[in-house]
Parts: C-alpha cells; sequence; structure tokens
C-alpha cells in the first residue's frame, strides 16, 4: 500500500523522473547559447521558463502519452509498472491532468514572461502531432525530435529573447534524430527478444534496420562537421558529440521502461574503475569506491 502511494505521488509530480534531466539538457543548451552571445541574462526569466516549459508543460505531455498507450503499456514488460498502467491511477484523469498542468504553465508565461509563449505553446502541439503519428517509422521520429528542438528554443528565448539561428537549430533536431532511432531500435530489439506487444509493432522496424541508426548519426555528424568549418565555438562540437554519446550509450545500456539496468551499468563502472588502476599503478593514488585489493598496489 504505501509503494503504490508513493508511486501515485511520484506519478502526480513527476510522471517521468528520466525526462527532467535528460530532456532539461536541451533546455539549457539554448540557456548557454544564448549566455555565448548576449552575455548577460535574468535569474527570474531563466527559472521561470524552466518550471513552466519543463517541469508543468513537457511533463504534461506524458499524461496524454500513458493515456493513448494504456492497452499496449500493459502489457509491455517493463511499462506495465507504471502508475497509469498499473491502475494506481485511474485513466480517465489523465487528459484532465495534462489540461490542467498545461494550462498552468501557459498561463503563468503570459502573466510574467510572454516572450517565451509562442514557443511553449508549439510544445502541447508537437505532442498532438506524435501522438497521431508514433506508428509511423521515420515520421515518428522526426515529430518526436522536434519536441527537443522547441525546448531548445525556449532555453534561447529566456536568455536572448528570440529564436536562435538556424545553424543550431539543425545541429539540435539532427542530434535528436539520431538518439530517437537508437531508442526505437533498442526498445524493438528488447520486444523481440521477451515478447511482442500491441501497438508497438513500429519499434520492430527501426530494430530491423540497424543502419538507420549509423545514417542518421552519420547526418548529424556531418552537419557538426559543417558547423564547425562556419567556425561554430568548440565547445558547441564537443558539448554537441557528448549529449549524443551519452543519448546513444543510455538506451544501448538501459534500454526501454523507467528503469535501470543497474547490472550493466555496474559492469561498466567496474571496467572504467579497472582502466583508472592499470593507469594510475605505481603512483600511490588510491581509487576511491574499488574494492580495497584493487588499490594494492
Amino acid at each position: 500500500m504505501k509503494t503504490n502511494k508513493r508511486k501515485f505521488i511520484c506519478y502526480l509530480l513527476l510522471p517521468r523522473f528520466g525526462a527532467i534531466l535528460g530532456g532539461s539538457i536541451y533546455f539549457w543548451g539554448g540557456v548557454f547559447y544564448a549566455l555565448a552571445i548576449t552575455r548577460h541574462f535574468s535569474f527570474y526569466d531563466l527559472a521561470l521558463a524552466w518550471f513552466c516549459g519543463e517541469f508543468l508543460i513537457n511533463q504534461a505531455k506524458y499524461w496524454l502519452n500513458d493515456y493513448k498507450d494504456l492497452v499496449s503499456d500493459r502489457f509491455h514488460p517493463r511499462k506495465k509498472e507504471r502508475a497509469s498502467a498499473g491502475g494506481i491511477i485511474s485513466a480517465r484523469w489523465l487528459p484532465v491532468l495534462f489540461a490542467c498542468r498545461t494550462a498552468a504553465g501557459l498561463v503563468l508565461l503570459f502573466l510574467f514572461l510572454p516572450k517565451v509563449l509562442p514557443f511553449a505553446l508549439l510544445l502541447p502541439l508537437v505532442q498532438f502531432l506524435y501522438e497521431n503519428v508514433k506508428r509511423i517509422p521515420l515520421l515518428n521520429a522526426g515529430i518526436a525530435a522536434s519536441g527537443a528542438l522547441v525546448r531548445f528554443a525556449i532555453g534561447f528565448c529566456a536568455g536572448a529573447g528570440g529564436w536562435p539561428a538556424l545553424l543550431p537549430c539543425l545541429l539540435v533536431y539532427a542530434q535528436r534524430m539520431a538518439i530517437y532511432f537508437v531508442a526505437y531500435a533498442a526498445e524493438g530489439r528488447y520486444l523481440m527478444q521477451r515478447r511482442p506487444v500491441p501497438g508497438k509493432e513500429y519499434t520492430l522496424f527501426y530494430a530491423r534496420r540497424p543502419y538507420l541508426e549509423k545514417l542518421s548519426l552519420v547526418c548529424f555528424l556531418g552537419l557538426l562537421g559543417y558547423a564547425i568549418a562556419q567556425s561554430a565555438p568548440v565547445w558547441v562540437a564537443l558539448a554537441g558529440v557528448a549529449i549524443a554519446a551519452g543519448g546513444i550509450l543510455y538506451y544501448r545500456v538501459n534500454g526501454p521502461g523507467d528503469k535501470f539496468y543497474f547490472y550493466y551499468w555496474k559492469f561498466l563502472w567496474l571496467t572504467f574503475i579497472f582502466t583508472l588502476r592499470k593507469k594510475t599503478r605505481g603512483t600511490g593514488v588510491k581509487i576511491k569506491g574499488a574494492r580495497p585489493e584493487m588499490n594494492q598496489k
């Protein structure tokens, strides 16, 4: 009973814990890009834009997504543990919660930060479009990736007051497309190894065409190379590659669902510790978190 109550409260607060971290990267990417250009910022504007755009409006979309995917989530090996699929919260309340939370974010922006409102209005629009095309391969990834672009624009607008240039927008879009291709393929492979789930057949399209992941990544890196040739800052290139690599690693190791495969991440951590131990052998440096025998010379 306590577990269900905790899950209910957490679901009302943050329908997707991972998205508030991973997704906010694009918002703050827009913020830092704006700061690099304008050299000034308003802490109030940034805080309000993040709270309304990421915490309220973007998190609200997952209630609508869960409402649309309720049947398939109940059959999914891992998504069936969500509060919506598990029956902890009544499905009929999900559209109401989506509407109320989205409206709250839009009203706050209208009253206190109207310059960001036009971009914020695009977030629910993108979600409605995605719900209509989510089972159409390629088109679903294209629409989903535009959500990251809008959040990048919200962050930039909060910091600089307008749209960012075309090239950084294309970089964000191409990078997110590459990550979505990997995400859909990972879920498809996951389901192929276990059992088919009604409504998730589109993921098999990506799983059976691994070249799409490579092609999307090549397109992003090619566009990034063009940006560097156009004198893009080095930190933009490094950040772009790091975020793409992090997103791809997350989906390849963690797979679909809401939980971490802790044993895979533990393996990666132990591999890192082992490599670091080899590098520091004989220097007297002790590695915190390693087993005692690993610190022995």
